[in-house]
């Protein structure tokens, strides 16, 4: 049953902003009042205001929380038709012509790179644009998804970064061990900067770190703090810090997003590692606050030695995927905290993700999909087990959504179109080298105007239809 942890919370900024009450009464010097003549009153209030003037230089000067870097003149990573034409790339020119010849959804390729053996393009689709990062490059590149034009192009001040977008924002987030986090907000559409912020957390390599954005157009962090974890709520408008909590009930908080219109449920650990055997202590794991103020509503348990995952929300149910000593359950908790329904997944599997109402979910040899809001099995489909199907670091929740009810999926012989709610696909042919490997996609990527397919080998970026 789910328990209130509010004895569990201590806010982060302890100390009272206010300004105190200050008396009316003058300074003292011997008993009697400290008496200024009226020609120092000028001096002293210019002493004083050089003073304030010299303290805020200072303040600006070592505590700003912009460090990120705007380029100048920004380049797209993917060369034109007409530059890939100029030079030929045999590997390049074959999935280009694959995918141009797929048909819809797959339109005319807009531009394509070509590379060695490895994984020099990551490329993500958002609102109204792609995110590209090449290797070795710190450079966080945003795309025109109609002409793959570079609209800007950030130079972030930290080795390690993370990074979120919503609707016509992008978040940059600067990690150190060192230092505080600082989460920076631009304009997706110009690469124009709003604001930037200084969270009171720092962050370890390895360590958790998750963003979400609230109705309001707030922000809202999730970062480690000691043994717990940290919430933060940032105004959208100009970076402000709404309010800050410590929360022992969250695992690792993996998982961050609204619940309803006032709450926001954060818990859990990262898929991966409820592939391994949970030696957890037990205690709640995933707990829902007030957006407002951060107060607890909820909290859930797990028993000692299980372990538990965020799959995501939908319609009010929280959907968890739970290991622990007697095997895998999946369950849904309500915006109560309560369990709604639990089932046992076919195989045993647990990698999953959540898209229009179903689960879909992974095992070795089988894709299924479950109802969301009941838990019950809606359709299998039979994946090959004497070969590699799916390329290497596959993972559900990674696979970018078509439409509501449609993911686009990878496999090492095609690109498959699946319908969520049936199990039933369509399936695009890549072209296929006597090795296997050359064209194994290792990233997708989707908006309303273009699909991204990227291999080992190149990548390409295709007109949506």
């Amino acid at each position: 049953m789910p328990e209130d942890h509010a004895d569990d919370v201590a806010g982060v900024d302890g100390a009272d902003d206010r300004p105190g009450h200050r008396s009316r009464r003058g300074r003292r010097s011997a008993g009697r009042s400290l008496v200024v003549p009226h020609w120092w009153t000028a001096v002293l209030v210019g002493f004083l205001l050089a003073v304030v003037a010299v303290v805020v230089v200072v303040v600006r000067t070592t505590a700003d929380p912009c460090r990120d870097e705007v380029a100048e003149g920004p380049r797209t990573p993917l060369l034109s038709p007409d530059r890939m034409a100029e030079q030929p790339d045999e590997r390049l020119d074959r999935l280009s012509a694959a995918v141009s010849s797929m048909g819809g959804p797959f339109g005319d390729v807009l531009g394509g790179v070509g590379y060695d053996y490895g994984q020099w393009l990551h490329l993500y689709g958002v609102d109204d644009g792609l995110v590209a990062f090449t290797k070795n490059n710190r450079a966080v590149t945003v795309l025109d998804p109609g002409n793959l034009a570079a609209r800007f192009a950030i130079l972030p001040a930290s080795k390690r970064i993370a990074w979120d977008s919503a609707g016509q924002t992008f978040l940059l987030l600067d990690l150190s061990a060192d230092h505080d986090t600082r989460v920076s907000s631009y304009s997706l559409a110009a690469g124009h900067r709003r604001w930037c912020a200084q969270v009171g957390q720092h962050q370890g390599a390895g360590q958790p770190v998750a963003t979400a954005f609230l109705d309001q157009g707030d922000v809202l962090t999730a970062l480690p703090d000691g043994g717990k974890i940290a919430l933060t709520r940032l105004s959208g408008k100009d970076g402000g810090r709404q309010w800050t909590r410590s929360y022992a009930g969250m695992d690792r908080a993996d998982y961050l997003g609204p619940l309803t219109d006032d709450l926001v449920v954060a818990g859990g650990s990262e898929e991966y590692r409820l592939a391994d055997e949970p030696t957890t202590r037990g205690g709640p794991v995933i707990t829902a606050v007030h957006d407002t103020d951060g107060r607890p509503a909820w909290s859930w348990d797990v028993e000692p030695g299980a372990s538990a995952h965020v799959v995501g929300v939908a319609a009010g149910l929280v959907i968890v995927v739970e290991r622990g000593p007697d095997g895998v359950r999946m369950l849904a908790l309500s915006d109560q905290g309560t369990q709604r329904w639990s089932t046992e997944p076919v195989d045993a599997a647990y990698e999953a993700t959540l898209r229009d109402g179903v689960v879909l979910m992974k095992s070795a040899a089988k894709l299924y999909g479950y109802d969301a809001f009941s838990g019950d099995l809606l359709w299998t489909k039979a994946v090959p087990t004497d070969r590699t199907y799916f390329p290497y670091g596959f993972t559900l929740s990674q696979m970018p959504s078509l439409d509501a009810g449609h993911v686009l999926m990878p496999t090492t012989t095609d690109l498959v179109a699946l319908d969520v709610h049936d199990g039933s696909q369509q399936a695009y042919p890549l072209p296929v080298d006597g090795i296997n490997t050359t064209y194994w996609p290792y990233q997708l990527a989707v908006t309303g105007d273009a699909i991204g397919v990227v291999t080992n080998t190149g990548a390409v970026v295709a007109r949506r239809e």
